[in-house]
């Protein structure tokens, strides 16, 4: 569990991981008493170009399933960093949509992510003057 409130699982294979199902309405039953956010599934990755595979899933937000999380990230990247004894990551995000993230951790604890965008949404924020 860390600060953020979202708690990490580790996944056996990445197969497994990507037919992962649950049952989102038990989620949030089960767990709403705990305060959480989300959960992240991970696993470090058997194959090349990635240091890790995950999926993301925050009911409690509203959000089933997110594709691609960079919030998830700041929170595996250190985990991956520490375990894989190395500071630049490739992973991957295995939501159906899914995405890849390149990932560096910078000296002073920051995760510096990067990665291929899809726009959902275009408009116009209009704030009131002070």
């Amino acid at each position: 569990r860390t600060h953020t409130h979202t708690h990490m699982f580790l996944s056996y294979s990445r197969r497994q991981l990507e037919e992962l199902q649950p049952n989102i309405g038990s989620f949030v039953q089960t767990l709403l008493p705990i305060p959480i956010t989300g959960v992240i599934v991970t696993l470090k990755s058997q194959s090349a170009p990635y240091d890790f595979v995950s999926r993301y899933f925050a009911p409690w937000n509203g959000i089933p399933e997110d594709p691609v999380t960079g919030s998830a990230h700041t929170v595996l990247a250190p985990y991956w960093a520490t375990v894989l004894g190395k500071t630049t990551l490739t992973a991957r995000q295995c939501s159906p949509r899914g995405g890849d993230l390149f990932i560096t951790l910078t000296p002073d604890d920051r995760v510096h992510i990067a990665g291929h965008a899809a726009i959902v949404v275009r408009g116009t924020l209009s704030l009131p003057q002070p």
